[in-house]
């Protein structure tokens, strides 16, 4: 079964382009790992929040990928800079239905 992750991270204001250029960095990561990034999205109203989902095709997958990203120094690096100007994060899990 489909298992889509939605991630919503909200940082310091002045820390969007940085959140920007992360996400980017990250985005290669994913790449490299194989991990399907369906979209990113910033709030429309508030620009300092922003998502997005990751889609597994299970959550074996999903298990498994994180397990790598966890290994991964590069990953790591980056998530000890979002880390500091991060004020908020959550994830949803969403399946279909």
């Amino acid at each position: 079964m489909t298992l889509v992750m939605l991630y919503r991270s909200k940082v310091k204001p002045d820390a969007v382009d940085m959140m920007t250029e992360l996400r980017n960095e990250f985005r290669k990561i994913y790449d490299d790992h194989g991990i399907e990034v369906i979209g990113r999205w910033r709030d429309a109203s508030d620009p300092t929040v922003s998502f997005y989902m990751v889609k597994y095709k299970d959550e074996e997958e999903y298990k498994k990928k994180v397990d790598e990203l966890h290994h991964d120094e590069r990953y790591l690096q980056l998530t000890s800079k979002l880390n500091k100007i991060r004020v908020d994060f959550s994830t949803t899990r969403l399946i279909p239905h």
